[in-house]
């Protein structure tokens, strides 16, 4: 999904934020974002089969797959970011 979202934002004309504004409103880091622009542009054939497969993302979509990621993290599917780690170690030191 949000490597449909990057595409769509590397590929469309005229007018777009900026690459950090972006990668803000998508919830991931603008480093990342830059590593999928070059994939893009290493390579753009296979995300233009996806797009072709897929068709344009929507923000309903994004919202569908956050909630369902946040399940997943609660449900102890996933591991914890950085940040959280680091939020769980200051929150058990500082008592």
């Amino acid at each position: 999904m949000i490597r449909r979202f990057v595409f769509q934002w590397h590929t469309c004309r005229g007018t777009r934020p900026s690459g950090r504004a972006w990668a803000r409103a998508l919830g991931v880091s603008h480093t990342w974002l830059q590593k999928l622009v070059r994939q893009f542009q290493a390579d753009p054939t296979p995300m233009l089969r996806e797009a072709r497969h897929y068709g344009d993302p929507s923000f309903a979509q994004l919202t569908h797959a956050r909630e369902r990621t946040q399940r997943m993290k609660d449900d102890g599917k996933l591991r914890s970011s950085r940040a959280a780690k680091l939020a769980k170690f200051v929150a058990l030191y500082r008592h």
